[in-house]
């Protein structure tokens, strides 16, 4: 049987998809400031508290307090840019 979720910082993800969270559920995280507007969110990064383990990417709907976390990637990101870059241009190939 498969694994379907992995934990970071002691929280669920979904090991096949992007996982939402509320801001609330990531009060420990850092969520990069500087997000890129893209349809109907932004293209941003968040980092757990766990040091050097590198950066998530992350869409981030302020309005809902929410965001759809890509930690079913097999890489993390060395800066928030890297990460965000990385979904802004996957999701601009859509």
């Amino acid at each position: 049987m498969q694994n379907n979720s992995k934990a970071i910082d002691s929280l669920k993800f979904d090991a096949a998809g992007p996982t939402e969270l509320s801001f609330t559920a990531l009060y420990t995280w850092v969520i990069w400031q500087f997000p890129r507007e893209q349809n109907s969110g932004l293209c941003g990064a968040v980092h757990p508290p766990i040091p050097d383990y590198g950066w998530l990417p992350a869409l981030i709907y302020p309005q809902k307090k929410q965001l759809a976390i890509y930690a079913h990637l097999d890489e993390t990101f060395a800066t928030p840019e890297e990460a965000a870059d990385y979904l802004y241009h996957k999701k601009q190939s859509h």
